[in-house]
Formats: structure tokens, sequence, C-alpha cells
């Protein structure tokens, strides 16, 4: 199989991991998507990553697609095919982080042509967007408890993508929340290679 993705997308990122964990090592294929690459077009008319072709020929896209997939050919008795309820509410928060942290990225570069342009962030909807970074990171504090450091899933995966992507993106931004416990918790899982190696850069 091949997954297109590039160097920093949290959603590439999640769907890469879940397939380390699932014990599948996809062919990696770095593409720039808004430079829409023939390859990518080829295979998804979204032009979005993450996509995922499988050795038949299918194609998978959206990350929670691939991240299914990843749990469905997962190994009899992986912990990736006992994803619980809060598994899913984690990771929906998550989710909500990084999505948030993209449409601003998208919006900075819509209303300036520049993704290092804030001016879009002091908008409306950037404020929106700001505030639910900040609410998800907190919300995802506070549950930490419930994250393994051992059953590295789809949880634990959206957790550290959604806090390492916005520190990536955001550095030093003065309305980040203190978080301590997701500081530590990356610390400790990030010697998994479906963590380490998919480290954005």
């Amino acid at each position: 199989m091949k997954l297109f993705k590039n160097a920093t997308s949290p959603f590439a990122r999640v769907a890469h991991a879940m397939l380390m964990e699932a014990g599948a090592h996809p062919e990696i294929d770095v593409v720039n998507q808004w430079e829409s690459p023939d390859r990518l077009v080829d295979r998804n008319p979204a032009q979005r990553i993450p996509t995922l072709e499988l050795d038949d020929g299918s194609i998978l896209t959206e990350a929670l697609i691939i991240a299914r997939h990843a749990a469905d050919i997962a190994p009899d008795g992986s912990h990736l095919k006992t994803m619980t309820v809060t598994d899913y509410e984690i990771s929906g928060f998550a989710f909500g982080v990084f999505d948030s942290a993209v449409y601003t990225l998208n919006g900075r570069k819509i209303v300036s042509g520049e993704f290092g342009d804030s001016a879009f962030d002091g908008s409306e909807m950037g404020q929106r967007r700001r505030r639910s970074m900040v609410n998800g990171l907190q919300r995802l504090e506070g549950m930490t408890d419930k994250l393994s450091t051992s059953d590295i899933g789809l949880a634990e995966i959206s957790t550290v993508t959604a806090l390492h992507y916005v520190k990536l993106r955001f550095p030093d931004a003065d309305w980040m929340p203190a978080t301590p416990n997701l500081d530590a918790f990356a610390e400790r899982v990030s010697e998994r290679p479906s963590i380490g190696k998919t480290m954005p850069n």
C-alpha cells in the first residue's frame, strides 16, 4: 500500500501512526497538496491528504476512514480492535483541536496568501478557532488519566498529534494553555515508533 502525506499534516500523521500500530508499513509518498500534483489528483478528486492506495488499487481517503481500516486489518487480539466510547470521545476532542489549527492556517492563506500572516487570527472566525484550540487542549489535559502508555490507539495518537501540531504551528503563543499532563504523556510515549517516527518536521 502507498500513503500520500506531507511532513506536517496532523490528519496524515494519525492515519500513518494507526497503520503502523496495525503492523502495516506503507510506502510513503510525500506530496504538497497545495500544488495539486497529478499523482494525488488522479487518486483523490478532493486533492486531500491523507490518501491511501491499497495493493488492489482501492483508494481510501480521510484520516478517520484510514484509521478505521487500520483497526480492521490489525491482527486478532490487537488493542486497535477494542476501542471504547471513551477512546472515541478523546479522539473527537483531539481532532477538534488540530482541525481548528489547520482551519486557522487555511484562513491565513485565503486572507493574505501567506501562512505566516496572522491577520486572519483577529477575525471573529479566527478567534473562534483559537478558543476551540484552547478549550480542546484544556479538555484533553483533564483526560490524560484515561490514556494508555502501552496500548497506543486512536485516542493516544490523536491526543499527541493535537498537542504537537498546535505547538509546531503556534510556538510561544501567549494564548497557549498550560498542559503539563499532556506534555508528560507525550514524553512517555515518544519512543513508540508510531509516535516518534511520525513526528512532524
